[in-house]
This record gives structure tokens, C-alpha cells and sequence, in this order.
């Protein structure tokens, strides 16, 4: 038996990490800010192989507790999945207050860090996992976004640096950086259904692969970096899951 914690599992990227992973045969834990989400996501999963935890991510003392409550109720951690975060549309130099930027960087970077921290003790006795989610964000900025841009940059130097600790004690950390995926995350930032539609197809043509995301692409992913005996040689890297977006650039289309 191995064991996972998922967290920001209620929809989305999330949902589709701890389902697939309940499908490799782990025990899952999985955190959300409402149980009643979290309810309707994994009800009809096995009561025995899903755990649903009741997290508000920026509140700094449930970290120790959701790994603890893992630990609790299946007796390991295997692999931790950082997937909790999100962004707020608009936030310029001019506008961004001391508030906003601390709570950028508690739900995306605080929350990475200090859960990890917290899941040491847990993963050196099964020499397990750790993966954390940036963005591309954090090397394409965008205007609007540099709170969530440079709160996802330091979700890599935390990756880098973690791995470079944690090799010694036989735990991998690993990074993987998504470009647009199809999720609720930029109705969550601020956009109306209608322009995340319009945004989405607009997407299309700004991914070399001629599409956006989707979450089960994350999700194989995960799978993979989670299982030794396929990335076993893999640590500190950041993995970008971006139909070729990154490799394009502004004047790109203008060049023969």
C-alpha cells in the first residue's frame, strides 16, 4: 500500500491527481476548503482508500494537520502533492497592498513550504515524493499577475533547493509548471465565464501543440514522477507541462 496527499482536491487539476492515483492503487487524502465539495467530488469513491480533510490552506496551523491526519489514518506518507493555490486578475505594482501580497504568497508559497516541512519526518521512512506545482507564469509573466508570478517562482527555488537537502535522506522533490489548463482557476481569479471561454479558445493558437490543457495531462504526470520505478533518477526538476508554449516567444509569429 502506498499513500498520497493531495491537496486543493476538490475540482480541477486536484481532483483529477488523487483520482488517478486511487486508480494506481494508492490511499488518498485529499483537502478542500468545504466538505461538502469534497463529498460530492469522492463520495461514491472507497470509504476505506479516500480520506477528506476540511483545509483552509492560509491558515498556517493546518499544515501540520493534514499531514498528521494522514499519517493518522493510513499510517505512511508515500508522495505529498502540493497542488493547492490560485491568483487574483489585476493586481498591478500601483494597487497591491501589503495584504494582498502576504496572502499570495501564504495560499501559493507558504502553504508549498511549510506543508513539505511538515511531511519530512513521514516520506524519509518510505524514501518518498514531493511535488509541488508552479506555473508558467512564473517564467512567462503576464500584466496583472506578479504577485501569483513571483509566488510561483519561489515555488521552484523552494523545489530546487528542497531537492538538493532531501537527496541525502532519499526523498525526491519534483516541480511541475502548467500552462493554460482547462479548470476553474481563471473564473477563481476574476474572469467572467464568458471571457475564460473566449480565453481558452484564444489559447489555442498560443500553444504550439494546437491546444490548451487539460487536467488528466497533469495528472499522468503525476503518476509518473510519483512512481520511483519510472522517475526514480528524476529530482529538482521543473517539469513543463505546456504544449510547447514556453517555447514561443512576441515576435515568434512574425518570424519566417
Amino acid at each position: 500500500m502506498k499513500v498520497a496527499l493531495v491537496t486543493g482536491a476538490s475540482s480541477g487539476i486536484g481532483l483529477a491527481i488523487a483520482m488517478k492515483l486511487l486508480d494506481d492503487g494508492y490511499c488518498v487524502a485529499v483537502t478542500g476548503r468545504s466538505h461538502v465539495t469534497l463529498t460530492e467530488a469522492y463520495g461514491a469513491c472507497n470509504p476505506t482508500k479516500v480520506l477528506m480533510l476540511q483545509a483552509d490552506s492560509t491558515i498556517f496551523e493546518s499544515y501540520a494537520v493534514i499531514v498528521s491526519e494522514t499519517v493518522k489514518r493510513f499510517g505512511q506518507l508515500d508522495v505529498l502533492v502540493n497542488n493547492v493555490g490560485g491568483g487574483i486578475l489585476g493586481q498591478t505594482i500601483g494597487s497591491v497592498g501589503e495584504a494582498d501580497w502576504a496572502s499570495m504568497f501564504r495560499l501559493n508559497t507558504e502553504s508549498c513550504f511549510f506543508t513539505l516541512q511538515e511531511s519530512v519526518p513521514h516520506l524519509e521512512k518510505t524514501r518518498g515524493v514531493i511535488i509541488n506545482f508552479s506555473s508558467i507564469l512564473a517564467s512567462r509573466p503576464v500584466k496583472g499577475f506578479l504577485p501569483y508570478s513571483a509566488s510561483k517562482a519561489a515555488v521552484e527555488m523552494i523545489t530546487q533547493s528542497a531537492a538538493l537537502e532531501l537527496a541525502p535522506k532519499g526523498i525526491r522533490v519534483l516541480c511541475i509548471s502548467p500552462a493554460t489548463i482547462e479548470t476553474n482557476f481563471h473564473r477563481a481569479a476574476g474572469m467572467s465565464a464568458e471571457a475564460a471561454a473566449a480565453y481558452y479558445a484564444a489559447s489555442v493558437q498560443t500553444h504550439p501543440i494546437g491546444r490548451i490543457g487539460t487536467p488528466s495531462d497533469i495528472a499522468e504526470m503525476v503518476s509518473v514522477l510519483a512512481d520511483g520505478s519510472k522517475s526514480g533518477f528524476m529530482t529538482g526538476s521543473v517539469i513543463h507541462i505546456d504544449g510547447g508554449r514556453m517555447l514561443t516567444s512576441a515576435v515568434a509569429s512574425q518570424m519566417k
